[in-house]
């Protein structure tokens, strides 16, 4: 039966849900981002543009969901067999994924905002501009979030292949405290 909150072994479902929702959206937001930003000026790319907003703003919510469910709940230690200079990695891509899943959104609102472009969550909720229209500062915002998601992809390669190598090199567990099923320890 899943537990709740984390354990000393294992993250909770809660924090397991938090983090495969933000992975599956963040990978859908990837796609989505680079789709309408080859389309042509159109309709279509306006409305995936938009998408691509809505989706940011509720990544943004979700991040800062998990942020406090962590601290409510902090995450089970890396064990001590790890060495020290893999848990300072470790530690350190999850602290930056967290501010650039943080900053990026808030990046490419900015960027909306000065670019005169409105911002909404799915049609249902406008969302105020964070500053006022400006052509050159649209420009460094628009940068400054495409470096940003840059930075995010090789991160989450470097966390992906962390977790990989933990599974089918190392076979250590550790990537079985983020999975909601336990494997077969009769292997």
């Amino acid at each position: 039966m899943p537990h709740f909150r984390n354990s000393t072994e294992s993250y909770g479902i809660i924090a397991q849900a938090f983090h495969w929702l933000v992975a599956v959206l963040v990978f859908a937001q990837f796609g989505i981002g680079v789709y309408a930003a080859n389309l042509p000026v159109s309709l279509a790319r306006l409305q995936w543009l938009s998408y691509h907003k809505s989706l940011g703003l509720g990544i943004l919510a979700l991040v800062l969901l998990r942020l406090a469910w962590r601290v409510a709940n902090p995450p089970p230690p890396l064990p001590d067999v790890m060495p020290l200079w893999e848990r300072r990695v470790a530690g350190a891509n999850h602290r930056l994924l967290y501010v650039l899943l943080v900053v990026a959104p808030l990046a490419g609102w900015l960027y909306a905002s000065a670019a005169g472009l409105s911002v909404n969550w799915f049609g249902l909720i406008q969302v105020p501009d964070l500053v006022a229209k400006d052509r050159e500062l649209a420009e460094v915002f628009k940068a400054l979030h495409i470096g940003l998601v840059a930075l995010i992809a090789l991160l989450l390669a470097a966390h992906i292949g962390g977790a990989l190598r933990h599974a089918f090199v190392r076979r250590d567990g550790i990537m079985h405290r983020m999975l909601p099923w336990k494997p077969d320890r009769k292997s």
